[in-house]
C-alpha cells in the first residue's frame, strides 16, 4: 500500500514540477491551469491520508504546501481549506497565550503570524465569491479571532454569505453549524436582515 503511495506521489510531483516549470515560462490556458489545480487537490489528499504513518512524517505539512500551491492559482476552495486550518492552529496557540502556562513570544508571534496568513486566504477565496469563507471572516469578527472583535461588521458578513447562498431557510441549521444558535444570535440576525431590506 505504502509502495503504491510512494509511487504515486513520485509521479504527480513529477508531472506537477513540468507543470509548474511551464507555467512559469508560458502563458498556459485556465484548462491546464484547472489540471494542475486538480493535480494539487489529488496530491493532498494522499498525503492527508499518510497523516501519523511514520515512513511519511510530514504528511500533514505536505498537504498544507499542496493546499497552498493550489490556492496560489487561485482555486477559492484551497484558499478557504488553508484559511480555516491556519486559524485553527492561531486559535489553539492563542488559548496557550491566554491560558499562560505556556504563554512565550514565540507563540504569542506564531499566532498572529497564522491569524494574519489566514485571514489572507479568506479574504483571497472571498474575492473568488466563495460564501463560507465570507462566513467564516464574519465569525472572526464576532469572536474577536485575529482581528478586533467587530459584531456588527461580523453579521454583516454572516448574514451577506447567507443571502449570497439563498439559504434563508437554512438559518437555524447554518448558526447551529458555526456556533450562533443562541437567542441573541437570532435577535441580531434579524435586525441585520431587516436594515438590508
Amino acid at each position: 500500500m505504502t509502495f503504491f503511495r510512494k509511487m504515486q506521489i513520485n509521479s504527480m510531483t513529477k508531472k506537477l514540477k513540468a507543470m509548474k516549470h511551464n507555467r512559469q515560462l508560458n502563458h498556459v490556458s485556465d484548462d491546464i491551469l484547472i489540471k494542475e489545480v486538480a493535480m494539487y487537490l489529488s496530491l493532498g489528499k494522499i498525503y492527508h491520508s499518510l497523516k501519523g504513518n511514520k515512513k511519511y512524517p510530514f504528511a500533514e505539512n505536505m498537504y498544507r504546501e499542496c493546499l497552498r500551491a493550489a490556492a496560489g492559482l487561485d482555486d477559492a476552495k484551497s484558499q478557504y481549506e488553508l484559511g480555516k486550518i491556519l486559524l485553527e492552529e492561531a486559535k489553539s496557540r492563542d488559548l496557550l497565550e491566554k491560558d499562560g502556562l505556556f504563554a512565550n513570544p514565540s507563540n504569542e508571534r506564531q499566532a498572529k503570524h497564522l491569524y494574519e496568513e489566514a485571514h489572507a486566504y479568506l479574504i483571497a477565496a472571498e474575492k473568488l465569491e466563495h460564501v463560507l469563507a465570507k462566513r467564516l471572516r464574519g465569525l472572526t469578527y464576532i469572536n474577536g479571532w485575529g482581528v478586533e472583535n467587530d459584531k456588527d461588521k461580523g453579521f454583516e458578513l454572516v448574514v451577506a454569505s447567507i443571502e449570497q447562498e439563498g439559504s434563508w431557510d437554512k438559518v437555524p441549521q447554518i448558526f447551529a453549524a458555526i456556533g450562533l444558535n443562541k437567542p441573541e444570535f437570532f435577535t441580531a440576525l434579524m435586525k441585520h436582515r431587516g436594515t438590508k431590506s
